[in-house]
């Protein structure tokens, strides 16, 4: 039987995903944390080593761009169980638009199984003053590529 959990394990091949995810002021809610980005692991290819890292100060539409006193906060949900999203406790406190000006966010999942996929939760401390548009990057190995997902605020 092939130990998936093995990082040692042949035929894991490094990825690197882009793309950028999209919130709108008019759909978000500042007391809920709404899905931001979906990473779902291929047929029997668990993730390991998984990253994302979100650029926060993209020119003229990124967060640092748009909010001042604005916080956001992001968080990992993982379907422990196979079936019911779960959030991780929250990676880094509140960051203002102000202080994320030149700054990215790193959210670290590290193994991701095959059955409980991964979501990238955003709140923000009030609404938003303007649409942004988050640019980010998924990192990690695989034997084959998950599918990445930008979901819009809803």
């Amino acid at each position: 039987m092939t130990d998936y959990l093995d990082p040692d394990r042949g035929g894991i091949n490094p990825f690197a995903i882009t793309g950028t995810t999209d919130i709108d002021d008019s759909a978000q809610t500042e007391t809920t944390a709404f899905n931001i980005l979906e990473i779902a692991p291929a047929t029997d290819n668990p993730l390991q080593d998984c990253v994302i890292l979100f650029d926060l100060a993209k020119a003229t539409t990124g967060f640092a761009a748009v909010e001042s006193t604005v916080t956001v906060q992001f968080a990992l949900a993982r379907k422990i169980d196979g079936t019911n999203w779960r959030r991780e406790a929250y990676v880094e406190a509140a960051l203002s638009g102000t202080n994320a000006a030149n700054r990215a966010m790193r959210l670290n999942a590290g193994l991701v199984g095959v059955t409980e996929g991964l979501r990238v939760y955003a709140l923000f401390s009030g609404d938003v003053t303007a649409d942004m548009e988050l640019p980010y990057v998924v990192y990690g190995r695989a034997d084959t590529e998950p599918t990445v997902t930008p979901i819009a605020a809803a």
